[in-house]
């Protein structure tokens, strides 16, 4: 996250965004990180997510039963480079479309401000991803459990950095913008993903 950070400051915002998302997130936004660094590390740690999803995928179809047939079918075993692009579009996709929908609600966030706190919610996303994937390996009863919990601390994640960075005070609006946000990005994606399935399939 940029050179004047260290990695005693890292964990220590980290254990921040997992108690207090609200409070990371104005740390966050007065560190005025550059815009270039933080787009080179929302598509860095968007690209490398997407990269181990699908080598766990490819783990996952080794078998020949049922639940590996479906992972065989599944994007991330037959196209993890086109799931890579997806997942970066979507990642880049949502930050726009994030401020845009929170200044039309009154936010008064800058692209910047939502930049920043959904590339460190992206790479603390991942951090705790990779953690429940090695306790699945270790605790594999657990592992839905604590899939659940990462779920329901994302939502509350998610609404509290936006309510910091487009200053509502209000967690209600947030939680609005979050609401139209992914029904908006879930339709550029469905377009963004038609365009790309076409392509490839004029290609072939």
């Amino acid at each position: 996250m940029g050179n004047i950070m260290t990695l005693s400051m890292l964990k220590s915002l980290f254990l921040l965004t997992l108690k207090a998302p609200k409070a990371a997130g104005a740390r966050i936004i007065s560190l005025n990180l550059p815009v270039q660094g933080l787009w080179l590390a929302l598509s860095l740690v968007s690209v490398v997510t997407s990269l181990i999803f699908a080598a766990l995928m490819q783990v996952a179809a080794v078998g020949e039963d049922q639940f590996s047939e479906l992972m065989r079918q599944s994007p991330a075993h037959s196209a993890p480079l086109i799931l890579a692009l997806l997942q970066w579009g979507r990642a880049v996709l949502s930050v726009f479309v994030l401020c845009w929908v929170g200044r039309m609600m009154g936010g008064t966030g800058h692209l910047r401000d939502v930049l920043a706190v959904m590339t460190w919610l992206q790479a603390v996303t991942f951090v705790l991803m990779a953690g429940i994937v090695v306790l699945g390996m270790a605790l594999p009863m657990l592992s839905s459990l604590m899939v659940l919990a990462m779920v329901v601390w994302w939502v509350w994640a998610v609404v509290s950095l936006l309510d910091v960075a487009h200053e509502f005070e209000n967690m209600f609006k947030a939680a609005g913008v979050l609401i139209v946000s992914l029904l908006g990005v879930t339709v550029g994606l469905s377009i963004f993903f038609g365009l790309v399935s076409g392509l490839f399939m004029g290609v072939s």
